[in-house]
This record gives C-alpha cells, sequence and structure tokens, in this order.
C-alpha cells in the first residue's frame, strides 16, 4: 500500500486523542469508475470529529460472485472531521488529476471494473455501508457516483446517489454535499410539454434521422412518452418504451431503448411513462439517453404484447429486418424460422454466456462449402454476418443455468439416462420473446419469456444410433477430447502433463460416454485422436478405452482389439511407448472378426524449423519451430474377400497456434499476422503434412482412407491438395510451409514449395452430404473430421454421414464439472467429445448391394459434380 503525505493522514499524528469512531459518521462518499484505471473511492467522516478506521476494512467482492474476495485493511488510518479519504489506482495510468487528491494507492480493492460491489465491512466480516449489486451486474460501469445521502447503507440504494459522466472527478477529495436532484415532472414551461414519437426517433433508416454524425447525439431533449415493455439492469441498464398508438408505417420501429444508466428501477412492464432525453446512437443503438432520474410513472395499461418478426419482401436482408424492430418487445415464429447456429454457452468476445441463431438455415463455415478466399467465400462469411442474432439474459447466467429455459438438463422423465430438455445446433425456436437491442455490432435479443421443449423444432434430432444403410464394413472417426488415463492409475506419459479429466469423478464420466459412444458407433474399424500417448502397455489410455468397451460386449468375437506399433514395424511384440513426441496421438481399433491386421505402420509427419519471427521491439514472436502428430496407418483384410484396405489416422496441426507464416512480415513471405481467408493458422504447415501423406500412400497398394481431425475445413487447402485441387479450377495458388523436414530429412527449403499436383482422394461424407459437419466454432459448422477414399472405393460405397451426437449439443453436457453449479451429469453418448465421429459404410464383399441402392442417387449427383 502506497501513501501520500495529505491532510488526512497528518491526523495520525493525533491518534491518542481520537474519539470512539461514530458508525454513522464513516460513509463511502465517492466513487469513481473511469477511462483505463481512473478509478478510485472516497470515504467520507461526516462527524465533528476526528475518527479512526482501525475498526473497518475496505473489501471488493470479484465480478459480484457474493463474497468479499479482496480486501484492504485500513487500520491506523485516520479522517479528521467532515474531511474525506481519497484511495485510487496504483497504475501510472492514473489520471494526475486523481493522483493530486488521492491519499492512498491501491491496485487490489480498487481495481474494479463496474460489475464489483465495494463496502466498508466492520472487523467482523459484517457490511457497515456497501455500493453495488452482486451477480455480475454492470451497476458502475463507466461513471462517477457522488453520495447525495450521507447515510451507510447495508444495501445498494441507487436513490442515494448522483451520476455524473464517466471521468468527471467533480469534488473527489472533498467533503461537498450534493444536491439530488429534484423530481422529474412532465411539464415544459408548466404545460403538458410536446411529445415526439418514438417512430419519429427511430425512422426509416440504420440510424435515427435526428443524429447527423459525430457526436452522434443530439444538443436538444426531447419528451417521449409509452408504455414499458422490459426494464433491463444489467446488459442494458434503462427500460424499452413501446410507443402507444402505432403509425401504420412497418419501416419505422415503435421501440425505443431509454437509457438511465441504473441498475436498479422500480418501474414494470405496463408502466406508461413520461420520460426526457437526449437522442443518441451508441455504437448503432438508437436510444433516449435520460440522465437525473428524468423520467415518470403518468399511468398504467396492460403491458405490450410480443409482436412476431415478420422479413418483408422489400427488406435487403434480414439485419434491415432487424432494425425494423430495434427497441421493441418480439417473438420468434416457426415461418421466420430462427436456427440455433451455436448453443448456449461462454462467448469470449463479449464475456458472457448467451445463444446465437441464423435466419432460414445454420451459418456454415465459409471454407466447408467454398475454396478459402474464393469470392463464394467471401459471400458466404457476409451471409452469415447479416443472419445472426445473439439471444442475451439481462443478467449473467448462473452457473449451469440457462435463465430462460428452467428445465434445460434437468428432466429425465423416462429415466434412460438422457434428458429431454436441451438445446442442439439447427433447432428452430418458436415463441422466443425479448427486447431487441444491438451492442457489439450485433443485434441482440434479450429473453424475457421462458422456453420448454415445445418450444423446439428439431431439424436434425438426436439420434441413439447413426441413421445409416448397411453394408458389411463400417469404418468411423472419433476424437475422443483428450481422453487421459495416466493420472488415475495408468501408465506414465513421457511427453507432458494432463489434458483431460480434472478428477476421477469427472474421468469416470468422460470413459463412460466416449465407451457408450463407440459401442453404439458399431464401427469395424474407429481412428481416435486425441487419446493419451502413453504407449500400449497394459496400463496405457488405448488399452483401458477398450478393456472398457470389451466388458460391454458379451461374446467374444464381437470385441475389439487395438492396433500396437512395434519398435521395428515388423509385427513383433517390442512396442513403442509412445507414436511421436505429442502428449496426445492417434489411435486405431478394429473388430477381428471384420478385418485382420495386416500391418501396423507410422507415416511421419513434417516438423518445421525456420527462423524465428522477431518484431521490430526486438520480441521474438515466433519460434519457427512447429511440429506435427505422425500418422498412424495400418493395413487390413477385409475378411471374407481378398480386399486390402489401409487406414491412415490423422490429426494434422492446430488451426490456434501460429506457425513461421503467420507470423513473418508480408514482405518476407508470410501473412502479417492476418488470417485473410479464415483458415485459422499454421494451413501452409497443414499443406506441407497433407503433401507428406499423400506421398506416403502412394507407396502402399490396395484401397487407402485418410481419416482423421484434419483441422481443416472441406475446401481449404490442405483438403484441396489431397483431393482435386488444381489452379486452373480453384484459380488460386496453394503454397507449402518453409524448411519442413520429415524424419530429419528436408522437405521443403527456404522458400517453401508450390504445390500444383493433387492426390485424387474423395470427400465420401461430402459426396452423399454436401452440407454435412462435425464441429460448431463461434456461431459457424463445418467438417474437420474427414473420410477420405481412394477412387477405388467408390463404387463399394453404400452410406457416409457425420453423426450429430456432440458438436451441436451444449457443453453443460460434457464430463467437465466446472461452471456448473448443481447441473445434473449425464453419461449417455452425447456430449461424449466436441467433435462429431465420421461414418463409412462400405460394401466390400461383391458389387452393389441393396442398401446401396438409396445412395446410389447422391453418388450420381457427386459424379455430375465433377
Amino acid at each position: 500500500m502506497e501513501t501520500k503525505f495529505t491532510r488526512s493522514l497528518l491526523a495520525l499524528a493525533m491518534s491518542s486523542t481520537l474519539a470512539t469512531p461514530v458508525l454513522a459518521d464513516v460513509v463511502i462518499s465517492q466513487y469513481v469508475e473511469g477511462s483505463s484505471y481512473n478509478k478510485a473511492l472516497e470515504i467520507a467522516n461526516t462527524g465533528d470529529t476526528a475518527v479512526s478506521l482501525d475498526n473497518f476494512e475496505l473489501a471488493k467482492s470479484s465480478n459480484g460472485g457474493g463474497s468479499w474476495d479482496t480486501t484492504l485493511s485500513l487500520s491506523g488510518l485516520v479522517i479528521e472531521a467532515n474531511d474525506v479519504l481519497v484511495i485510487s489506482h496504483n497504475r501510472d495510468e492514473l489520471s494526475a488529476d486523481i493522483v493530486a487528491v488521492s491519499d492512498i494507492r491501491n491496485g487490489s480493492v480498487i481495481n474494479f471494473n463496474g460489475d464489483d460491489p465495494v463496502a466498508l465491512l466492520n472487523l467482523d466480516g459484517t457490511v457497515h455501508d456497501m455500493m453495488g449489486v452482486m451477480g455480475k451486474v454492470k451497476w458502475g460501469e463507466d461513471v462517477t457516483l457522488v453520495r447525495a445521502d450521507l447515510t451507510p447503507s447495508t444495501t445498494y440504494q441507487a436513490p442515494q446517489w448522483v451520476a455524473l459522466a464517466k471521468d468527471n472527478i467533480d469534488g473527489l477529495g472533498l467533503l461537498d454535499i450534493i444536491e439530488p436532484p429534484q423530481p422529474f415532472a412532465c411539464t415544459q414551461d408548466g404545460s403538458t410539454p410536446v411529445f415526439t414519437s418514438i417512430q419519429e426517433i427511430q425512422g426509416e433508416g440504420d440510424t435515427s434521422p435526428f443524429i447527423d454524425g459525430y457526436p452522434y447525439i443530439t444538443d436538444e431533449e426531447y419528451f417521449v412518452e409509452g408504455v414499458v415493455s422490459a426494464v433491463t439492469t444489467g446488459l442494458t441498464k434503462g427500460f424499452y418504451l413501446q410507443a402507444l398508438e402505432g403509425d401504420y408505417n412497418p419501416s419505422t420501429s415503435e421501440g425505443l431503448f431509454i437509457h438511465t444508466n441504473m441498475a436498479q428501477s422500480d418501474l414494470v412492464a405496463g408502466d406508461v411513462v413520461c420520460v426526457k432525453g437526449k437522442v443518441q446512437e451508441y455504437y448503432s443503438l438508437t436510444q433516449l439517453k435520460a440522465e437525473n432520474n428524468n423520467w415518470v410513472k403518468t399511468g398504467e395499461q396492460e403491458a405490450p404484447e410480443a409482436v412476431d418478426i415478420e422479413i418483408l419482401d422489400s427488406d435487403a436482408n434480414f439485419e434491415q429486418t432487424l432494425e425494423r424492430y430495434e427497441g421493441m418487445l418480439v417473438r420468434t415464429t416457426e415461418d421466420l424460422d430462427m436456427r440455433v447456429t451455436r448453443t448456449f454457452g461462454y462467448d469470449y468476445a463479449s464475456r458472457r454466456n448467451n445463444m446465437v441463431l441464423a435466419q432460414g438455415e445454420i451459418n456454415m463455415q465459409p471454407n466447408q462449402l467454398f475454396a478459402a478466399g474464393s469470392e463464394e467465400a467471401i459471400e458466404q462469411t457476409e451471409k452469415n454476418e447479416l443472419a445472426r442474432l445473439f439471444v442475451e439474459t439481462d443478467q449473467n447466467a448462473p452457473k449451469g443455468e440457462v435463465p430462460y429455459y428452467p428445465d434445460f438438463g434437468r428432466t429425465d422423465a423416462d429415466q434412460n439416462g438422457s434428458t429431454e430438455d436441451f438445446i442442439r445446433v439447427d433447432d428452430t425456436i418458436v415463441g422466443l420473446e425479448g427486447v431487441l437491442s444491438y451492442s457489439y455490432n450485433e443485434y441482440r435479443l434479450i429473453a424475457t419469456n421462458q422456453l420448454n421443449s415445445t418450444h423446439f423444432v428439431r431439424n436434425t434430432p438426436r439420434s441413439e444410433r447413426p441413421e445409416m444403410n448397411r453394408g458389411d464394413l463400417r469404418i468411423a472417426t472419433f476424437n475422443v477430447l483428450n481422453y487421459f488415463n495416466s493420472p488415475f492409475g495408468g501408465d506414465s506419459n513421457l511427453h507432458g502433463g494432463n489434458r483431460g479429466a480434472d478428477s476421477y469423478e469427472e474421468f469416470e464420466v468422460q470413459q463412460e460416454k466416449i465407451v457408450n459412444a463407440i459401442l453404439l458407433l458399431d464401427a469395424d474399424i474407429v481412428g481416435l485422436m486425441e487419446i493419451e500417448n502413453n504407449g500400449f502397455g497394459e496400463s496405457g489410455a488405448i488399452t483401458q478405452l477398450v478393456d472398457q468397451i470389451n466388458l460391454r460386449i458379451p461374446k467374444k468375437r464381437d470385441q475389439y482389439s487395438f492396433v500396437a506399433v512395434d519398435s521395428n514395424q515388423d509385427g513383433e511384440t517390442n512396442h513403442l511407448d509412445s507414436i511421436g513426441t505429442d502428449v496426445i496421438t492417434t489411435g486405431v481399433i478394429y473388430r477381428s472378426k471384420a478385418v485382420k491386421l495386416k500391418k501396423s505402420r507410422v507415416i511421419a509427419m513434417p516438423s518445421q524449423l525456420a527462423p524465428e519471427v522477431i518484431d521490430d521491439s526486438g520480441k521474438v514472436i515466433e519460434s519457427g519451430k512447429n511440429y506435427q502428430r505422425d500418422s498412424l496407418a495400418p493395413t487390413f483384410k477385409v475378411k471374407g474377400t481378398k480386399e486390402k484396405i489401409t487406414v491412415a489416422v490423422n490429426h494434422l496441426k492446430s488451426k490456434g497456434s501460429k506457425c513461421w507464416e503467420d507470423a513473418a512480415p508480408v514482405q518476407e513471405g508470410g501473412q502479417g499476422g492476418v488470417d485473410v481467408d479464415k483458415q485459422g493458422s499454421c494451413e501452409n504447415f497443414r499443406v506441407a503434412a497433407a503433401v507428406a501423406l499423400g506421398d506416403a500412400l502412394e507407396e502402399i497398394k490396395g484401397h487407402k482412407i485418410i481419416l482423421g481431425d484434419m483441422n481443416s475445413y472441406g475446401m481449404e487447402d490442405p483438403m484441396l491438395i489431397l483431393t482435386d485441387y488444381s489452379k486452373e479450377k480453384y484459380g488460386k495458388e496453394i503454397k507449402a510451409a518453409r524448411n519442413t523436414f520429415i524424419a530429419g530429412e528436408p522437405q521443403f527449403g527456404d522458400d517453401g514449395a508450390v504445390i500444383s499436383h493433387n492426390y485424387g482422394y474423395i470427400n465420401a461424407v461430402a459426396m452423399l452430404n454436401p452440407k454435412s459437419w462435425s464441429y460448431s466454432y463461434n456461431d459457424e459448422v463445418g467438417a474437420l473430421d474427414h473420410l477420405l477414399i481412394s477412387e477405388s472405393l467408390v463404387d463399394k460405397v453404400i452410406d457416409a454421414t457425420d453423426w450429430h451426437i456432440n458438436g451441436g449439443e451444449s457443453t453443460l453436457f460434457d464430463y467437465n464439472q466446472e461452471y456448473k453449479g448443481d447441473f445434473p451429469q449425464y453419461k449417455d453418448h452425447f456430449r461424449s467429445s466436441d467433435h462429431d465421429p465420421a461414418i463409412l459404410e462400405l460394401k466390400m464383399g461383391g458389387s452393389f448391394g441393396v442398401g446401396a441402392l438409396m445412395s446410389l442417387f447422391g453418388l450420381m449427383m457427386w459424379r455430375r459434380r465433377q
């Protein structure tokens, strides 16, 4: 704690003559939550004698979590009679004007951000005086609050405070008696004012006709009258007014947000209100900014009913449709077809839980259907932006709850181990009501009613098993989302720490969910990704997983084995301790009744050993050293036939961590840190891996399948190289990363390599289901998990699909117990991972079977597209 020699601390020398503190005289008198680190708190002594603060401590509740988790002792400090103590932030960026009046500098309690209540606590922990609201409510963001009623209160009383503009520190450091504003009277010069209609303020365009450029707020104040449709004190602080009379013009909204910046309100829906304020475009939200309590209830009537959102032929896009309803209480309908394109969960952009809807269809990742960087992909990005609508809650959601769906995940009426109350990607929500706001460049529906399972149209229903036409050989991919057993008695991992379950209880749920999913998958060969890389011993992760699966399969002939890799790759039992050097690896399990393992092999993937990338300050921003996980590629003989099939299981380099090409300046051949075509990081490195994989497989005879988590959407560069790329067809050049090596031997040099050929594989799922997807990221879906088949297998395909059990399900259903409160844990197969399995059904014995007729039309359509 740093101190400044000021008038208040001079009183320390007088401490022996101090009177016993009079509790009513000590009170929090001013609060500053300004820009950057302009944060301060003022404590006043309103009495006639100096007061010691030995009996108090200052406390903060981070994010309004409910406990006073950060405290500052005030012992030894004294405030003179009718004087104040100012405590401010200790960062150098603090305003010099605040520093000049500060007595104490502190970076813990005074590090508040508008949703952190603060209090003076007695030594026994009870509250003497408090300001703020618990529950992550933005009650005090970007505002200065000055106490008008200098009476301590154990709960926050908003009317005791007068709000000043952000960074206004008038009176800080002085015991000023601020006069509370006079009650607002709805008059103009003593008579009834001339009201401006809500429709006039909203206008027919994207912005109010009252606004003419910067500073996007009028000088003049306007009187508005309307009926309250909703009161919001968290996400937006104020209330929403609905026009008392319609103007029969569908192009003008009949609702308006009244910004009061107050976290409490006595208004309720149905109150008729007169309000005076300035018209403002606040980050493109048309609102009336009402200050100093300039509103008054003048009557009451029936609360407004939500209005159905309707798309007009004249609307250029859905964003224009929503603009016509800005500020109104609205409702979604079945005809509107608002589809869940991201389930309820944490939104890192706005730092709160919410959900995203898209009009008409879910938002497809642009590179899933169109080549990355193409005009079509750019158009898809724009289409997604125009179609989305965020669903918000006014207050931050409690752990494990969807506030507008109280039964979410709480029921299991038929006692089958799964809930009937869920939200899935591609569900249409019917009858959701809320007020329509706008912030962070998105329209946001703040929900006002409660949903149940009847409000959802299940366009892609949950299924207990994959719904497919059967052949005689089923092959699948399955990312098992960091299945680690080393912390729970498994063999040690030589390459890093645990990425999976944090406790044995979590691990039990994770294991049960994965086992259930694989059993229901019912595949003869399953490629696994993200399984712990701790070898093939009796306590290896893959051993334990197979053992657990087989415990549930009564007949031994139906049970699974796993592909182990020996040090010489000659079939001997001298098994490797691990594959490659990553903490996770790929694996293969198979049923001996369907296939016989002929050879296990590892295909080495490239590493990148490029120069460091150094920024202008001399800081290394990319080491140039990057690695891929090796591919496990066993060859099987299909029983009952003479056919051999090699299955190469892959987990290519992640999109998240940068490689040399992502960090290097453009003039040096990199991208300068800009993801220009939404491929994420390391696409050039993944192209190098695709080339290495394609070349290695060309040396192997027989049918081939490339499967796994390729970390590439359907039409991204690595996928094009493996399938049907040519510069003429796609109008783009594809380049592999520089300075790559395979098993220590150079692959591509300082300039990388322009790849001009392809390997001719066919994406089996996309062939039959062009719009299929396996993964959800933000509010876009696409396929990262693929089954690429050699051309020799095309006529043997019976069916191929993604089984939507994971990617479209809420994270509340996964094994993790964090942030879930008392939410039930289900051990069913839903959300057993974050990736959906991809499944391929083949008929290897003989010609086309009867089951193939169902997919023959899809196969014909695919051939026509080629």
